[in-house]
């Protein structure tokens, strides 16, 4: 009997592969597309869908000892680990601003934006100007991102490939798509006080609004330049967080933590925490004090989780988070309702997978790497 020959294989089940691989992992679909010709060409349609403009579950690492163009990723579900060189890119263009997987770079001549994708190594030219009706919003993007760049949050791409910038702190963000020729200035003046630890989250952006609660907008469909912001859960209704309420993607679930505080300390220290499964449709949270096999960092407006299945580094049933006021860094252990603090500054050599997942949290350390 013949043994089958792959390489064959129809073109709508090889397509019909490659989304369901890119949509869990960037990784597996770069291998199935290495494998031969026929793949690859069977594969281009999926290569080109929004999946591929922003890698899921892969964050960065810093790396100390390295040179500032060699970057490594981590994927938080499947642990693996992935190398990229920025040298050939930034012989042509300054890196002003990386988030997760992807890298906001602007050309050293035509002063134009793009968007590099590290996995595909693809550059996804980005336009300059703003379009905007109020008076005081930014003309131009490099303003916006200079002015701004303390506050920058995240690059985040919808499933319609609209690509979107947040800042913190700010009632505004900016959108655009492939192929346009100006970002859209869009506000929430009146209807939100401003972005706070922002979660993007199957095409709605997360926020917690310290006088409305938590609220949400749709991505998912076009945006005026006015956003459409929805109350998801009413201030009165959230448990009483004292502006320390942090919102995490925990394996597909939505998590509120919140910070007990210390009531016998008068320094910035806490003491336990709460955590809250969110539903989002019937707009509820119930307690949840179980992780299953996964741990959280919490830091500067960014948040993720982790799964410690065969990561014997990184210990289950674990929220780490950095002390904001001192930069130690601490670890509250669900199963004993210990809390721990450890003088170790980001940075500190040697670095272990926890303090660069850590680090990862801490968006001071995610500036702008290169400006000339």
């Amino acid at each position: 009997m013949r043994n089958p020959d792959w390489t064959t294989l129809p073109t709508n089940p090889m397509e019909r592969i490659g989304s369901l691989l890119i949509a869990d992992d960037v990784s597996d679909f770069l291998r199935l597309r290495a494998v031969c010709h026929p793949w690859r060409s069977s594969t281009v349609a999926t290569k080109n869908q929004a999946d591929c403009l922003s890698p899921r579950n892969w964050i960065m690492l810093s790396n100390p000892d390295s040179s500032p163009a060699d970057v490594r990723f981590f994927n938080t579900s499947t642990h693996e680990s992935f190398s990229f060189n920025l040298t050939r890119y930034l012989d042509t263009y300054s890196l002003y601003q990386s988030f997760d997987s992807l890298f906001l770079l602007k050309h050293k001549l035509t002063e134009g934006f793009a968007l590099l994708n590290p996995f595909m190594k693809s550059l996804t030219c980005l336009p300059s100007k703003i379009e905007s009706k109020c008076a005081k919003a930014p003309l131009q993007l490099e303003d916006l991102i200079r002015k701004k760049s303390f506050y920058f949050s995240g690059v985040f791409v919808t499933s319609s490939s609209m690509i979107v910038l947040v800042f913190s702190f700010l009632d505004f963000l900016v959108w655009t798509r492939p192929g346009d020729e100006s970002w859209v200035y869009a506000d929430a003046k009146h209807k939100i006080q401003c972005f706070s630890n922002v979660l993007f989250y199957k095409d709605r952006l997360l926020t917690i609004d310290g006088e409305k609660g938590l609220m949400q907008i749709n991505l998912a469909n076009e945006m005026p330049d006015k956003l459409q912001v929805e109350v998801v859960i009413p201030l009165c209704k959230l448990p009483d967080f004292n502006d320390a309420l942090y919102l995490v993607d925990c394996g597909g679930d939505i998590i509120l933590v919140t910070f007990l505080p210390d009531d016998a300390s008068q320094e910035h220290f806490w003491e336990s925490f709460e955590m809250y499964k969110l539903d989002l449709n019937d707009k509820t949270y119930v307690r949840s004090p179980n992780l299953g096999s996964r741990s959280i960092f919490l830091g500067e407006n960014r948040t993720f989780s982790v799964s410690c299945d065969d990561l014997s580094s990184v210990p289950a049933k674990c929220i780490y988070f950095c002390n904001l006021y001192y930069g130690d860094t601490a670890c509250y252990n669900l199963k004993t309702n210990r809390l721990r603090y450890q003088s170790c500054k980001p940075f500190l050599r040697p670095s272990s997978l926890v303090k660069k997942l850590i680090e990862y949290c801490l968006r001071s350390h995610w500036e702008i790497v290169d400006e000339e």
